[in-house]
């Protein structure tokens, strides 16, 4: 093998794998040895050794030494040959020494080998390397590029390896690009027989709290505290924060001069809507901002149930709702309530009312909306949500200027708002029969625990009245002393007037 071409091999993989030339030289001598291993059982203690300055590479095996007339075979060497090829004329016969041997010994197809295992053994090799680096970057912010797709999972460029991006961890309708410079987390490092995988992701919350620590450094210093976040990747954020010092305000320091720190977040997710709300110890004051930016009339909190009936202003239904549920669904996740949501004067509206304030409501999300097609549509037999919902776009088009698109969108938002009304018209139905169902049983364990008082009161009152009837059988039962002993005296009394009368009467006859 030539040595130039060893040496420029060697330079070559270690600037592209990144792999330490001392490796590199340890992999060559392996793969000589292995891969001439029967050509090289012939021989004694086989070493090969790769000069890293000049290139060369040898092969050296252990031979004894025989005098010059002797038969030898490949583990002896006359005495002639070896002072010659070891440059000592003091080697006698019976001595070992350690001498090379010709590349021609491995044969063609052992080079061949070689070279297949130096290569697997450098990958093997390069895997280790990037398994050791990344695996402590879990939970790292790093910048990607996107270099192809794998069904509709996306495989990034991240420095000196590649990253996988599934599907399941892009934001929801996200759309990329070949080159498409983004920042991503790394979730996980995964070890699998193809080598490590890297598992990025653009839909954790926790990419979005590190975006703010490079933008905000109120954060990094730890005077403005990241209390709670609840997303919907690529959609909507809301972003619960506080201050530790009372000269800060964390909300503004989140959001920049003009927005500047906070559109700097937007920009890198695709333009998903952020909402930073001050956090509170006091839940009623917590809900209230999380529902932000509805106008909240009243709030009803159950601490036990973790439950919150909140009535918002009068137009204000859509806005607390959001796009598919989503401002209340965040605000829920965000506070650790269950929100249940109405519309101030709801209960005592008509139906029909109630419909239009809905529609009024749901109108107010559509921007494309001129005035006259609103108060047509309120006007029309189309005044609510659910009739739009059922239509055809066809008979939309005299309110929406013959748009189509437009029609679709309001056929689909409606659909999107019933669903929304549906779900939360739910949530208070189990709320209202959960706690018809434990007022119940507050009232059935009532009713047992009196009962139990009325029998323990009965069986008291039962035992009183034994006791008195046995106190007065005991009496009649035991004669009075005094006239015991009187009756027993005048029994007495007449049994010695009996006996006087019959000594008198002895007498008589006697006589």
């Amino acid at each position: 093998m030539d040595p130039a071409t060893i040496k420029a091999f060697m330079r070559q993989i270690s600037k592209e794998k990144d792999l330490d030339p001392l490796l590199i030289k340890q992999a060559i001598e392996r793969a000589i040895l292995t891969a001439s291993r029967k050509n090289l059982s012939q021989y004694r203690d086989a070493v090969a050794n790769l000069d890293l300055d000049s290139g060369e590479l040898t092969v050296s095996v252990t031979k004894t030494i025989v005098d010059n007339e002797s038969e030898t075979d490949r583990e002896f060497i006359r005495v002639r040959e070896a002072r010659k090829v070891l440059k000592n004329k003091k080697l006698k016969p019976g001595e070992e020494v350690i001498v090379p041997i010709s590349p021609s010994e491995f044969g063609r197809i052992a080079a061949q080998s070689a070279r297949q295992i130096v290569m697997q053994q450098l990958r093997d090799a390069e895997r280790t390397r990037i398994y050791n680096e990344f695996k402590d970057k879990t939970g790292q912010v790093v910048t990607g590029i996107v270099q192809r797709f794998e069904h509709r999972d996306v495989i990034m460029n991240i420095g000196k390896t590649e990253g996988i991006m599934p599907l399941n961890e892009q934001p929801h309708g996200a759309k990329y690009h070949f080159n498409d410079r983004l920042k991503v987390m790394i979730t996980r490092v995964e070890l699998t027989p193809r080598g490590p995988q890297i598992i990025l992701s653009r839909r954790t919350p926790n990419l979005l709290v590190e975006l703010f620590k490079q933008e905000v450094p109120e954060i990094v210093d730890g005077t403005v505290q990241i209390v709670g976040i609840a997303r919907e990747a690529g959609v909507r954020t809301k972003l619960a924060v506080k201050s530790n010092n009372s000269d800060v305000d964390p909300v503004g320091a989140c959001v920049g001069m003009k927005g500047s720190r906070v559109q700097m977040v937007v920009r890198e997710l695709e333009n998903e809507k952020i909402d930073i709300v001050p956090w509170s110890p006091d839940p009623r004051t917590f809900v209230t901002n999380a529902l932000n930016p509805a106008k909240i009339v009243s709030i009803e909190m159950d601490d036990v149930r973790k439950e919150a009936n909140v009535t918002v202003a009068q137009g204000n239904l859509a806005i607390a709702i959001g796009r598919k549920g989503q401002n209340t669904k965040l605000a829920a996740r965000l506070s650790g309530y269950r929100l249940n949501i109405k519309s101030e004067n709801e209960d005592e509206l008509a139906y029909e009312e109630i419909q239009r304030r809905y529609l009024e409501d749901f109108l107010v999300q559509i921007p494309e909306m001129t005035e006259i097609g609103t108060q047509g549509l309120l006007r029309s037999s189309y005044n609510s949500v659910e009739k739009i919902a059922k239509i055809d776009a066809a008979r939309l088009l005299a309110f929406t200027q013959d748009d189509e698109a437009l029609a679709e969108r309001l056929i689909a938002g409606a659909r999107e708002y019933l669903e929304a009304l549906r779900k939360m018209e739910d949530d208070r139905r189990d709320a209202r029969e959960a706690e018809k169902a434990e007022k119940e049983a507050e009232a059935e364990m009532a009713k047992a625990e009196a009962a139990e008082a009325e029998a323990a009161d009965d069986a008291a009152q039962g035992d009183e009245t034994a006791a008195s009837e046995t106190d007065a059988t005991a009496a009649d039962d035991d004669p009075e002393p005094d006239a015991g002993a009187e009756t027993a005296e005048s029994g007495e009394d007449e049994l010695v007037q009996a006996e006087a009368a019959a000594d008198d009467g002895g007498d008589s006859k006697e006589g």
